[in-house]
């Protein structure tokens, strides 16, 4: 893990010499990504990554929110049509002018009159619920997405920045949380940078921890266009990784993607090495047979749980010592793999 940055001398006082640390390896944002990272909140924390799905497929997601959005508009749109002959007809009445509106009590019944009390209420509560909850739908859409869109139009690879969402971020403690809340990093932070996450595309990204901020984006893109006068800011700088910013250091970074790349290699040797020893014993096909029981486990709904690599790591105990093979001591020989649960 890569060592804290700098931090004040009253900030390490406070600190256990376990906690000295960053719970993820942060370290300063580099200055060529200081034009991108100036306008946003100091105050948020931000996810980075690269969007590789196909143009197609980003456009059709693209469409459902369009259509929804659209409809709601026509709706509004057919409401405030009605509405100019309904509203201002409402108000003279009330105003004691005879209108359209007016009602003559004297001249019907008890349940006619209580019809049009209800009509009246059911259409007030109808054109109140459009306006105070589905009108913000289509205006939040044409200033986000549709303005995002419009700028970047739809790329084979697209810069996607994600944003905290503040009734959970706000309650961090700032400068410190990143050294000591681990429930924090875990749950919220590393599922949203996980590699099942971000293989998803942008769009598909927004939940209840997490939303886009399109003119973050916007603003990503127009950088990676500068490259091509020999200015702004290379696409690869984009990948996936975390932003945060500290009084003390200004913003940090933990560029995930790097760490993955490490992590895979590492991996790709240990499952050579694995493989090389199971055929220096004659028993090659027990490794095929192990790749397949993790490829089947790993494939499941849900992925490749805690509780599904304990029970991976028993199935392999299993197969091997009915191959007569110590698998606990072959495991420790060839290292293990980085993220497995030890047997107990």
């Amino acid at each position: 893990m890569a060592k804290a940055t700098k931090r004040s001398g009253k900030d390490k006082s406070s600190y256990s010499s376990s906690s000295e640390k960053p719970l993820t390896p942060f370290v300063k944002a580099p200055s060529i990504l200081e034009p991108f990272l100036e306008p946003l909140s100091t105050q948020e924390i931000y996810l980075i990554h690269i969007d590789t799905h196909p143009p197609d497929f980003k456009k059709q997601l693209f469409i459902v929110p369009v259509l929804l959005n659209t409809a709601i508009l026509l709706l509004v749109a057919y409401r405030v049509y009605k509405g100019a002959f309904v509203y201002p007809a409402l108000v003279a009445t009330a105003l004691g002018f005879t209108t359209s509106m007016s009602v003559d009590t004297s001249v019907i019944s008890w349940n006619e009159f209580w019809g049009h009390i209800l009509r009246r209420t059911v259409m007030f509560a109808i054109d109140y619920f459009l306006v105070t909850l589905f009108l913000g739908w289509p205006i939040r859409f044409i200033r986000g997405p549709v303005k995002w869109r419009r700028a970047i139009g739809f790329r084979d690879r697209e810069v996607v920045v994600r944003q905290s969402r503040k009734p959970w971020s706000q309650k961090l403690v700032r400068n410190r949380w990143i050294y000591d809340d681990e429930k924090t990093v875990r749950e919220k932070v590393v599922p949203a940078v996980s590699p099942e996450r971000v293989k998803k595309s942008g769009f598909l990204l927004v939940d209840a921890n997490w939303d886009l901020d399109y003119d973050a984006m916007v603003r990503a893109h127009r950088l990676i266009d500068l490259t091509r006068k020999g200015e702004g800011i290379q696409l690869d700088e984009f990948r996936t990784a975390v932003l945060v910013h500290t009084d003390d250091d200004g913003w940090l970074i933990w560029r995930v993607a790097d760490e993955e790349s490490k992590a895979k290699e590492q991996q790709r040797d240990k499952i050579l090495a694995f493989r090389k020893k199971l055929a220096s014993m004659g028993k090659e096909d027990l490794f095929f047979r192990w790749v397949e029981m993790i490829q089947f486990e790993s494939t499941q709904p849900g992925g490749f749980t805690p509780e599904r690599q304990r029970s991976a790591m028993l199935k392999a105990k299993e197969m091997f010592e009915a191959e007569n093979v110590d698998f606990s001591r072959f495991w420790q020989e060839v290292g293990g793999m980085e993220g497995d649960i030890h047997l107990t």
